[in-house]
């Protein structure tokens, strides 16, 4: 069935689902556009997906829970293109350097692709990152304490922020719930977006890796402007039109090989 306004809200949904699917996110003006009905149709519909766990809002739209779901499930989501954006950002690297490695499933992979000849501290607030660098015999590895979050595999809250003061990183690579060309990198939780906010604060440079559907989408708490990020990380196969945005806004883009 095509996309028109003769589709019913459970046909919309349908179709919004199976977009979802498909590109990771959307947005509530192109959808009413297709559809032929108005933004705050769809926004009911995106309202009652979310509420069905189909989906989480964000300004704009929507985002599928594979891109924001728990660590264990995000770990199994597209697995190879995010070894490819890892494979690309550890060329950011250099020997000798203090490297902190936020939580993510991205970043694991970033962990994952890390040289193993090549002499390096890494700090980390993520168990699982930190037992993949520990496999690494030329890496000295520092682990974080705090409350472990289930969803994000990472510690965080008041006292793993106050062992930041202890850390000045040369680069850091920041886990983005969200990234916006205008808003910046964002988080869902608001102590999440702190202390990603105080990993900044600690950071010489601020690197940031995201799969396409993490591009051009906005969370509720603020974490960095796009000028705070010196290094993006991005896909190969990434939209032209929402890299353009970017342009101008972070210091440099890296565009990961499919190979």
């Amino acid at each position: 069935m095509s996309a028109s306004s003769e589709a019913f809200p459970g046909e919309r949904q349908r179709l919004i689902t199976e977009r979802l699917a498909a590109h990771g996110r959307v947005l509530a003006a192109d959808l009413a556009a297709e559809f032929n009905v108005s933004e705050h149709s769809i926004r009911r519909d995106l309202g009652a997906l979310a509420a069905a766990g189909v989906c989480k809002r964000v300004y704009g739209g929507a985002i599928s829970l594979a891109s924001d779901g728990p660590i264990t499930a995000r770990i199994e989501h597209e697995p190879q293109r995010k070894r490819a954006l890892g494979l690309a950002a550890v060329q950011l690297i250099s020997a000798g350097q203090h490297v902190f490695i936020d939580g993510g499933s991205t970043n694991l992979a970033i962990a994952r692709s890390l040289d193993p000849g090549m002499p390096l501290t890494v700090t980390t607030n993520a168990p699982l990152i930190a037992v993949e660098l520990m496999k690494l015999p030329k890496v000295e590895v520092i682990l974080l304490g705090g409350r472990l979050s289930p969803v994000a595999g990472s510690a965080y809250g008041f006292t793993t922020i106050q062992q930041l003061s202890h850390f000045n990183f040369d680069l850091c690579f920041l886990g983005a719930c969200a990234l916006d060309a205008v808003k910046g990198v964002t988080a869902f939780d608001m102590e999440v977006a702190e202390f990603k906010r105080a990993v900044v604060a600690r950071s010489g440079q601020v690197a940031v890796a995201v799969i396409n559907e993490k591009l051009a989408s906005i969370a509720h708490y603020q974490v960095a402007a796009c000028e705070d990020v010196g290094a993006l990380v991005v896909e190969e196969d990434a939209p032209e039109d929402r890299l353009a945005l970017f342009r101008g806004q972070v210091a440099q883009i890296v565009v990961a090989s499919s190979s």
